[in-house]
């Protein structure tokens, strides 16, 4: 089931904000969580959160008030960074009738069903007295035939819409994952019309007619700094004005650009003839700050320290009686492993900041997993001190690891580096695990073989590492079996996913700047998406969880069917062409191993057989043609970030567009991939 997100932004205003919230808890869809912003109001609103009993509640207080921009930004990024798949947002003075919720959802199911694309979905605003209000505008882009096609969907009580306000907006994961979060330096009015432009550029929102919210607004009308009388709100019409001509120049045509440029010169000619100087220097102000206001949308998963602020948590009542709740749940549920049930259903995920880590720890919970995810930061495992903290304080029923030392060629130079991680850090979870009376999952890696095969490695072949990477890999195998009868070895190979550094995401950012790219093709494995390995992990927790037993041992798991690097980023261009990630797919030159030579030994063969996992478990790997295409897709839907050179696995070269000597920052690429 997807996870819902309400937030509220409030400010000075808890009358409203508690009616809001007891709105939100009354819904017949529940919330997965109700995520409260306080945008420093210092008026008692900590302390009537304090008192809420709502069991799922989180409060975050501001260091300072950011406007409402601001404060929608950090909503909105508090919500996915907790992996909501839908962050229900509004104001505090928003009361939603009970069906609120599940009405939006239900139309996001119904135009799903008929593959209608969607950014996002509003409710029916009314006012106390029946008055409609935040009307958003209709999308009134024409179809196929040139008629327009906002009646599409009145079948279904949806409007389709562009610009909107944040009063009741459900808006899914993939909008903020691809275009970033609203623009905090607007700081108020017209940053949600902003954000509601961007995300509806390729598909329209939808005004859904079944759900309703009474809106409590104090401000009737629009606003009009000429009827304006209260001096703090006269000052920040500054950011209105500026604010409608940064977003007219953004996504208007220039007439219209010009029309309202001279209409606001005018209004400020009207405010001086009626001698209101002030406030015709503030719209004068305006405009002449929308000429270089620029401001750059932030990615969903960037930190809230990006907003300048520091943020306080607060724990309500409701919240710590939870809590309290839950450690009495992890002592029954200890109490029902030493009885021999398999009721804890949580997992320690050591490494939750690589990209099998990631995948793990986003998905448990969508099939009955508490995943504790621990990034290297947070869990150092070659210290057997902060594991043994780690287990006493989490209480897992397995642990899951999959931390390891990755940099093949830098661990030619680094081998205690590599061995402290691979082998001694392995080493230490067994003993830890041992000691506590869990299994342990780890994963692992083809790089144990010595690669001169011409058959799929079988779970029984012998493994003969030729580099560091690969040998400290097998010592942590090996420490593992000698110290841990309950365990599950995974090996893997060419993990590549939409998180982290990996060969697909290189191979995008080198194949968006050049024309062509060298690729070795005489090395040959089975590209295998993280989400995949994932997924095999959460499938075989999940059967240790609940029946208390698996057939432990080593398996391996990847992609059906192999490939050369070059063939993989012959098909990396392709779908990254046709998703529009890049403009033009770039010539992929294979060339021979020795033309491009690196530290590490690469494995010339990297096939495994996966016929032991298939036919002990049922788990069968997925072509990696298919997956890739899955995984364009998603990084399509996402905004674009730069994505460094990653300690690649195979080497290339990559060629400038222009002939003789490439741009500062290629040379600059080229010397660290060759590096």
């Amino acid at each position: 089931m997807d996870q819902i997100y309400a937030v509220v932004l409030s400010y000075k205003r808890k009358d409203l904000l508690k009616r809001c919230l007891e709105g939100i808890n009354a819904q017949s869809r529940p919330c997965d969580g109700i995520i409260v912003v306080d945008n420093a109001s210092n008026d008692g609103t900590e302390e009537m959160l304090l008192e809420s009993s709502l069991p799922n509640l989180k409060v975050f207080v501001l260091s300072r008030n950011t406007g409402a921009s601001g404060g929608f930004s950090a909503g909105f990024r508090l919500a996915y960074q907790s992996g909501a798949d839908f962050v229900w947002m509004m104001d505090d003075d928003v009361i939603p009738e009970p069906d609120a919720l599940e009405n939006l959802l239900k139309a996001d199911e119904q135009l799903a069903a008929r593959q209608q694309p969607r950014s996002y979905l509003i409710s029916r605003a009314y006012t106390e007295d029946g008055q409609l209000t935040n009307v958003p505008q209709v999308d009134a882009r024409p179809n196929a035939i040139d008629y327009e096609n906002w009646p599409a969907m009145l079948d279904l009580g949806l409007v389709p819409v562009r610009p909107a306000t944040y009063v009741s907006i459900l808006v899914p994961r993939a909008s903020l994952a691809r275009y970033g979060l609203p623009l905090a330096p607007m700081f108020m009015w017209g940053d949600d019309t902003e954000f509601t432009l961007r995300i509806s550029q390729d598909a329209p929102g939808y005004l859904v007619g079944s759900s309703r919210v009474l809106h409590l607004r104090q401000v009737s009308g629009a606003l009009d700094i000429m009827r304006e009388q209260n001096p703090q709100r006269i000052a920040l019409h500054k950011h209105l004005v500026r604010n409608e001509l940064y977003i007219a120049r953004r996504y208007s045509r220039s007439r219209r650009v010009v029309r309202l440029l001279l209409s606001r010169l005018l209004f400020v000619a009207r405010l001086v003839a009626r001698g209101q100087y002030n406030k015709a220097r503030i719209v004068y102000a305006g405009l002449r700050e929308s000429f270089s206001f620029a401001p750059t949308p932030e990615a969903a998963d960037a930190p809230l320290a990006a907003l300048g602020v520091s943020v306080r948590e607060l724990i309500p009542k409701g919240t710590a009686q939870a809590m309290e709740q839950s450690v009495a749940s992890v002592a029954a549920e200890e109490d029902a492993l030493v009885r021999g049930s398999s009721q804890n259903m949580r997992v320690l995920v050591c490494g939750a900041g690589g990209q099998v880590g990631h995948c793990v720890v986003n998905q448990a919970a969508s099939f009955g997993l508490e995943a504790i995810g621990l990034t290297r930061q947070e869990l150092d495992i070659t210290s057997p001190t902060q594991i043994q903290q780690a287990i006493e304080r989490y209480r897992p029923a397995l642990i899951i690891n999959a931390a390891a030392y990755t940099n093949l060629d830098h661990a030619e130079a680094e081998v205690a580096k590599a061995e402290a991680v691979n082998c001694e850090g392995a080493r230490n979870l067994a003993e830890a695990a041992k000691r506590h009376g869990i299994p342990l999952f780890h994963l692992s890696s083809e790089y144990v073989f010595d690669g001169e095969g011409t058959a799929p490695y079988r779970e029984s072949d012998a493994a003969e590492p030729r580099s560091v990477y690969g040998k400290t890999r097998r010592a942590g195998e090996a420490a593992i079996t000698e110290t841990l009868d309950h365990h599950l070895i995974l090996r893997t190979s060419w993990i590549y996913s939409e998180h982290g550094n990996n060969f697909v995401k290189t191979m995008l950012n080198v194949g968006s700047k050049t024309e062509e790219v060298s690729v070795v093709s005489d090395q040959l494995g089975c590209p295998t998406r993280a989400r995949s390995v994932a997924r095999v992990l959460i499938e075989l927790a999940l059967r240790y969880c609940r029946d208390g037993q698996l057939q432990w041992g080593l398996y391996h798991y990847s992609g059906a069917s192999w490939c050369s690097w070059a063939d993989f980023a012959t098909a990396i261009f392709h779908e990254a062409e046709i998703a529009g990630l890049i403009e033009k797919a770039p010539r992929v030159l294979p060339v021979a191993s020795e033309q491009l030579p690196r530290a590490a030994v690469r494995p010339a063969w990297s096939v495994l057989d996966c016929s032991l996992i298939e036919s002990t478990f049922g788990i069968r790997p997925k072509p990696w043609r298919e997956e890739l295409h899955h995984v364009i897709r998603q990084m399509s839907d996402r905004p674009t970030t730069p994505a460094g050179p990653a300690p690649s696995r195979v080497p290339f070269k990559a060629y400038p567009f222009s002939v003789g000597e490439p741009p500062a920052p290629m040379l600059a690429a080229q010397t660290a991939l060759r590096s």
